[in-house]
């Protein structure tokens, strides 16, 4: 018996076992009382049971019959569970997430944003890695991730790509530095300093942006230490080591132990962008990009992203 008529000859019996009434059941599943009976038997027959008595004074369920329609009960509750939980699947419901991140990504608009994702979607597992840019591209090419959450602009020909936070870039200093006391700094205001910035490898992608605005200023920054982290960047900072420029979410965490001042010069916000591959077939990742497209992103950089407003 191949599952299909297992399926339906359960079904036709489950019919009959509820009203004991083969014409009764038989019209409630739009066949003949005659094509009903023949089912009910080669269910039977399969079986090597009997499941239903008739009489004259009308049908009954065997001893095995009441168990095997009580089985059937669970059966079917299963199968309805089943095509709920896929259904729920395939609307991005139920599933899991892997995540990337930076450090910039994190300090500023992300956690927000994630935070609301689960309050809205519980079932969606989300595993969250630290990841730098380049690291991220390539786990999303391998599958190690879903979607990375990293700094752009990144290839649009190869991703898809929602910008999901801008932040000013600001001058970090010392307390006490000599400069500490004014409202903006210019680049070439830092000209003679000594740098402190992320390690080269895992910040790679930010310090070419960063060697390329001190280019722009006419010199070249003198690195005297790098860190793998923005806290232990901000912590070299804070020691005196030397000054850095980062966005401006990082200098939120310090506590007060470091001065930031905006930069002088009209430098283009850091851009964090979502970023994925369109042809997997995701359904919790499409409905997470669903959700990060509800944020307005029109907003002054540096300011919590906020859900657009209900039209």
């Amino acid at each position: 018996m191949d599952v299909r008529t297992g399926f339906r000859r359960l079904r036709y019996f489950d019919k009959v076992a509820e009203t004991l009434n083969f014409r009764r059941a038989a019209r409630s599943l739009g066949i003949t009382q005659p094509a009903l009976s023949r089912a009910i038997a080669l269910l039977e027959a399969e079986l090597g049971v009997r499941l239903l008595e008739r009489t004259k004074t009308g049908t009954t369920l065997t001893p095995a019959g009441k168990v095997f329609h009580a089985e059937c009960g669970r059966v079917f509750a299963a199968l309805n569970h089943a095509a709920e939980e896929a259904q729920r699947v395939a609307r991005g419901e139920i599933g899991s997430l892997a995540i990337g991140y930076t450090d910039t990504a994190i300090a500023g608009a992300i956690p927000d944003i994630i935070e609301t994702f689960r309050q809205e979607m519980p079932n969606v597992g989300i595993r969250l890695h630290q990841v730098n840019t380049s690291a991220q591209l390539t786990m999303l090419h391998n599958g190690q991730l879903d979607i990375g959450l990293a700094t752009g602009p990144v290839d649009q020909s190869v991703f898809s790509a929602i910008t999901v936070q801008r932040e000013r870039l600001v001058a970090i200093l010392p307390n006490g530095h000599r400069l500490s006391g004014r409202n903006a700094i210019a680049v070439e205001d830092l000209t003679d300093e000594p740098f402190v910035l992320g390690d080269p490898i895992d910040w790679r992608v930010y310090n070419r942006h960063l060697h390329e605005l001190c280019e722009k200023a006419g010199f070249s920054p003198r690195v005297i230490q790098t860190a793998p982290e923005a806290q232990a960047i901000i912590g070299l900072v804070r020691c005196g080591l030397g000054v850095t420029i980062m966005p401006a979410c990082h200098a939120k965490m310090s506590n007060g132990h470091i001065t930031s001042i905006p930069l002088a010069d009209e430098i283009a916000p850091m851009v964090t962008e979502a970023v994925w591959i369109e042809t997997r077939d995701h359904p919790a990742l499409s409905r997470f990009c669903g959700h990060l497209e509800k944020y307005d992103l029109t907003q002054v950089p540096n300011e919590p992203i906020a859900p657009k407003a209900e039209v």
